[in-house]
């Protein structure tokens, strides 16, 4: 599973957290009658594999006027909106309504399925909405139109959603600012460029998350998407609007580098100090490369435990 699917689920299985989501999207016409109070999780996917790269779904119950009702959020992470959407879907609440079938084989009726998309693509959604949007030759033809079926999905484009209306959203902070980065995370600058607006959000979430579970979340997928970015100057950008995550900022980098450490045990110690060495101070001159290549294992073993703590470069290769 890939980061954006790890935040997305993390953030949106609580069922307190997708009730917030599904308030900011659904019509009230829906919201009024759906006890989102009442959320409950279903521990299922519907995803088959070949499918799992673009899309992430969470299954949850409510009543909707004392009728058990189905709420289907499905998460398309690929940049460019699936064009065959309406029908993918059409797929997923055949395979959730086959499993009532298959626990209650009794019934003659279907439960209503409420499926929301959440798209962060940079371009916006340009996909079709509607199943009869993808079906050929149904223009101007109402008498064939009645025998094909149609809905209209409820689409979450993020790329259309400015800080302020995610700000208003009834969520938490996590949830909150989990939705801004998956706005925004393609794009590393945007994300810090956005940093000053979600200060305020920033620093609630590491006043209210005393165990640091969520905020080490955050700040580790900022991390991740941030590439070869020198981590000190994210520590600046990030610490600068949110003074309260300097500490939480050392925990994520000590994470960091303790899992590229295991990894080096396996994939090689010399290739996990130079990706190590990037990750902190930038681009490398090609003779430290020669260097780290070259070097003894006690010379790395003493560098490894060095990068946790060195400030510069001349830090890491100081005579022992």
């Amino acid at each position: 599973m890939g980061d954006h699917d790890s935040l997305f689920k993390r953030a949106f299985s609580v069922p307190a957290h997708a009730a917030g989501e599904l308030r900011s999207v659904l019509p009230p016409a829906i919201t009024d009658r759906l006890d989102l109070d009442a959320l409950a999780l279903v521990p299922a996917t519907f995803i088959d594999a070949e499918m799992g790269h673009r899309h992430a779904d969470l299954l949850f119950t409510a009543p909707f006027e004392g009728r058990r009702c189905y709420v289907y959020l499905l998460f398309e992470h690929q940049s460019a909106p699936d064009p065959l959407m309406p029908w993918r879907v059409l797929t997923y609440q055949q395979r959730i309504w086959a499993s009532v079938l298959r626990a209650e084989p009794e019934r003659t009726t279907l439960p209503p399925i409420i499926t929301v998309v959440v798209h962060h693509g940079p371009d916006g959604w340009q996909a079709p909405r509607t199943f009869h949007a993808m079906i050929e030759g149904l223009d101007g033809l109402p008498e064939l139109e009645r025998h094909v079926p149609d809905f209209e999905l409820i689409v979450d484009d993020l790329c259309a959603v400015e800080d302020e209306d995610l700000q208003r959203r009834p969520l938490a902070p996590f949830p909150k600012l989990t939705l801004w980065l998956l706005r925004d995370g393609r794009d590393v600058e945007r994300l810090l460029d956005h940093l000053a607006a979600w200060a305020a959000t920033l620093e609630r979430l590491a006043r209210d998350d005393p165990q640091r579970e969520d905020t080490l979340v955050v700040l580790r997928y900022i991390l991740r998407v941030a590439g070869p970015t020198p981590y000190e100057h994210l520590r600046q950008r990030v610490t600068d609007v949110a003074p309260t995550f300097e500490e939480v900022m050392a925990s994520a980098e000590q994470y960091f580098i303790e899992q590229g450490i295991e990894k080096g045990i396996e994939k090689g110690t010399r290739r996990t100090i130079l990706r190590l060495l990037r990750t902190r101070f930038g681009p490398l001159e090609p003779a430290i490369e020669a260097r780290v290549e070259a070097a003894s294992s006690d010379d790395l073993d003493r560098w490894t435990e060095r990068i946790i703590v060195a400030k510069t470069l001349d830090d890491v290769f100081a005579p022992a």
